[in-house]
């Protein structure tokens, strides 16, 4: 494999020639500051613009080279090979692409076809050197895929050109490959097996289920299709089935990798970490991870499942084995770069991305319903939409929870606002489970937490959560803190009442009183004006007074905030704690607040928690005091107390 210099062959600008020169040079100029996502798109653009111009391949191939893509690069060598058959270099990089990639039926033919069009070349004798190593081993890769007779190398060359364009989520190319050699060979169950794959990656998951039938008939024993179809089944919403088939991979015996990588698969899908680590520990002991290509993906699902058992340190170091092998695997390094964080931020561990458990194509029709029904309206005309999709889709319902569970951050994130979205019943269920157990972010959990609390899914607002790594008692709130007033005046009374403040601020309850009759001759009922003359009857010593005052106000208006936080501060005088608890309750249903009536309701509830002794959720409500209403006046006191008696 190597770099390829580019054919000049577009000239001239001022026309399509001159734009794609001027948009190569752009990615180009990308590819030297090594933005490769910015590279890859100008370079994905130009392939659809300019199908028939060798330099965007070249331009693709230089790029994955760069940063060790060979997947790409293979696919870019052939479409270079399509435009320019006697291309001696991409013939050569491609024949080399195979061999990186596990292709050694293609490699074979590319390096025959290498030496057979150019049989001077300088490395022609080297290339007939691995092709002669190539051919020792046909017969061994013949025999491990059952075939026989004498299509049985054209199906195996096939084969892997279909495994080719699957790796690279080009499934219509894929199945159209297999079914040709279905044709050739009706048995041939591999083939069967990636036709299902292809299946999965339009949508359509009861035709892969089906094609997983078909193997089974044909060979109850297949690992792939055991592994497949329980997989498929989990994504379909069928848990128990899914379970029964993994089960049945447990039986199945092999002496290849491949089987514990499969059956580690379908049991990281289904969660079971124990059978996980039974299936690593198995291939441990048969001495089959040494040097094996797929270990790594092995590795990964053993350190996810340690880890998501709680063995931290296990998986760190049975994660840093898969990349020992290989230093680039992504699901292992990400993993592991997640398990760095503070332990409030993690989402880890997640054996697969989004991809594996939703299909594009599932994602696209969701994306597609849900802007048709909201069309820029309101959220309700969203989560009309999202139900009535979740109606015809119950197997995405399903999968909700799973991916709260053991997704990865996508996948987490898609659920949960999927979830918050539609506020089905199920949907609320998986949410609780989610905000009220250990995985994921605390801020994840926390945002769940108050979508069930808003939505009335809660019955109390003190919970207990698992915040940076501990069980935590704390109280939810999703109250809006304005500084909007709650109670309207009429201008003769508002010029009057500020005046009474005033003389409240100033210990001059008589002129306060005196102000606030002349209110009440205006507006009688009004609460907040028999509030204040409450407080300038308590100034005076009129302690009875004021407080059969107040119950009248609370009697009338219970809705009245300053009312139901001074009869429970009388209660928590009296030593009835339960009984000011109960009065202040319904006021935690409110979802708005003056910023000083909100500090009457925390100020209520520390002395609350004060007088249970509970000093942590005395400090929570004064936090939660402090930032909505950090200049008043009351919060001086309860830091000093609380300081004090820490």
């Amino acid at each position: 494999m190597a770099k390829f210099k580019p054919t000049t062959s577009a000239k001239g600008f001022g026309s399509s020639k001159g734009q794609l020169i001027a948009e190569l040079t752009k990615a180009h100029a990308q590819m030297r500051r090594q933005n490769w996502d910015q590279a890859i798109e100008i370079l994905q653009n130009l392939e659809t613009k300019y199908p028939q111009e060798p330099d965007v391949y070249i331009s693709q191939i230089n790029l994955y080279y760069e940063i060790g893509d060979m997947l790409h690069y293979q696919y870019a060598c052939e479409r270079l090979i399509e435009i320019q058959p006697n291309n001696a270099d991409a013939t050569l990089g491609l024949a080399g692409a195979y061999m990186t990639n596990v292709r050694p039926m293609l490699a074979l033919q590319t390096f025959r076809r290498f030496v057979e069009t150019w049989p001077q070349h300088k490395k022609a004798e080297e290339v007939r050197e691995t092709i002669r190593e190539l051919e020792t081993k046909t017969t061994e890769i013949i025999t491990d895929l059952g075939l026989t007779g004498p299509d049985a190398i054209e199906i195996a060359t096939l084969h892997e050109k279909a495994h080719g364009f699957l790796e690279l989520n080009k499934y219509l190319e894929a199945r159209e490959i297999e079914q040709k050699i279905l044709e050739m060979c009706p048995d041939f169950v591999q083939a069967i097996n990636n036709i299902s794959q292809t299946y999965w990656m339009e949508g359509n998951l009861q035709k892969a289920i089906e094609s997983c039938q078909k193997v089974l008939q044909i060979n109850p024993q297949n690992y792939h299709a055991l592994s497949n179809i329980s997989r498929y089944l989990i994504l379909s919403g069928n848990i128990e089935q899914a379970k029964q088939e993994a089960e049945k991979l447990k039986a199945v015996e092999s002496e290849i990798i491949d089987i514990w990588v499969k059956k580690a698969e379908a049991f990281s899908f289904l969660g079971d970490d124990d059978s996980v680590l039974e299936a690593y520990s198995n291939a441990e002991k048969a001495g089959l991870l040494e040097g094996q290509i797929s270990a790594p993906l092995l590795y990964h699902l053993a350190g996810c499942a340690q880890l998501r058992k709680g063995n931290q340190d296990q998986a760190r170091k049975i994660w840093q084995k898969a990349l020992e092998i290989d230093p680039n695997f992504y699901l292992t390094r990400v993993n592991l770069n997640d398990l760095n964080q503070p332990v409030s931020q993690r989402h880890s561990p997640w054996p697969f991305p989004l991809a594996n458990w939703i299909s594009q194509s599932t994602i696209d029709d969701l994306v597609k319903a849900v802007n048709e029904g909201f069309k820029g309206q309101d959220e309700e005309a969203a989560q009309k939409t999202t139900q009535e999709y979740l109606k015809q889709h119950p197997e995405i319902e399903k999968l909700i929870p799973i991916l709260l569970d053991r997704g990865d951050p996508s996948a987490r994130e898609f659920a949960l606002q999927l979830a918050k979205m539609a506020r089905t019943p199920e949907m609320l269920e998986a949410l609780k489970t989610f905000a009220f157990g250990q995985r994921g972010p605390d801020e994840k959990r926390h945002e769940a937490a108050m979508v069930l609390k808003k939505t009335g899914f809660l019955d109390t607002h003190k919970v207990e959560m698992w915040l940076k790594g501990e069980w935590t008692e704390i109280i939810l709130v999703g109250f809006e803190i304005t500084d909007e007033p709650t109670v309207t005046y009429s201008p003769k009374v508002l010029n009057m009442l500020g005046k009474a403040n005033q003389a409240l601020k100033q210990r001059q309850p008589l002129e306060a009183e005196k102000l606030l009759k002349k209110c009440l001759e205006i507006e009688p009922e009004n609460p907040s004006l028999l509030n204040n003359l409450a407080r300038a009857w308590e100034q005076q010593g009129r302690k009875q007074e004021a407080k059969n005052l107040i119950q009248e106000i609370y009697e009338k208006h219970p809705d009245y905030v300053f009312a139901c936080t001074a009869i429970a501060g009388n209660y928590i005088e009296e030593g009835e704690i339960e009984a000011a608890e109960k009065l202040i309750t319904p006021l935690l249903s409110r979802q708005k607040f003056h910023a000083s009536e909100f500090a009457a309701l925390c100020n209520v509830q520390v002395e609350i928690a004060m007088a249970k002794k509970s000093p942590q959720t005395a400090k929570t409500w004064l936090q939660m005091w402090e930032n909505s209403y950090p200049e008043h006046p009351g919060l001086a006191y309860w830091k000093k107390r609380l300081n004090n008696e820490a």
